[in-house]
């Protein structure tokens, strides 16, 4: 009968412990993940300053870019695992999201991201001048960049943080501002 006790303070109390903590902290008793795919990807054979060289031949140019920040290791990271052409043009690449707080109970989060949207917020210089403001490209270069020298624990694995995300979201507002006022 001792050695049920010694089990119960040993292993089931422990996890229990932690388990409720856990539930109490992020809302879920287990770390959760979320994790997304490319519908068709194609892998990238070559990227230049202007286009993606895929492994089928096709040269791929992303909409609202005209300079790739082609040496860029997050850039580099997205299409690591190739890349997703969709029938409109757009261009889906992959890349980590790091928690930004203890309290999200998604550890794990990998995210299929629009690389046009990527490509404009690390390189705003790299955005067609023709096709969106100057005014709205020196504002995304003055507070929507993803600033790669500013350390930072997500840069250096090559996964984006919650700045990083919100700042695409910025650069993607922009975009879709352009194609809206496009169709009118």
């Amino acid at each position: 009968m001792k050695w049920r006790k010694s089990i119960r303070w040993i292993i089931l109390y422990p996890a229990l412990t932690i388990a409720g903590l856990l539930t109490v902290l992020t809302g879920s008793p287990v770390p959760l993940w979320h994790i997304e795919h490319l519908n068709a990807p194609v892998v990238v054979r070559s990227i230049s300053e202007t286009h993606f060289v895929l492994e089928d031949g096709r040269k791929v140019v992303l909409p609202f870019i005209k300079v790739l920040p082609h040496e860029n290791p997050l850039f580099l990271a997205s299409i690591a695992d190739g890349i997703e052409v969709s029938p409109s043009g757009e261009v889906y690449g992959l890349i980590w999201l790091d928690r930004n707080c203890g309290n999200d109970p998604v550890v794990w989060r990998r995210l299929r991201i629009n690389l046009s949207f990527f490509a404009g917020a690390l390189y705003a210089a790299g955005i067609d001048e023709s096709l969106i403001h100057p005014d709205a490209i020196a504002y995304i270069q003055e507070n929507k960049r993803i600033d790669l020298s500013v350390s930072s624990g997500s840069h250096r694995k090559l996964h984006l943080n919650a700045w990083d995300w919100s700042k695409m979201r910025a650069v993607q507002r922009e975009f879709e501002w352009k194609k809206d006022a496009g169709t009118k």
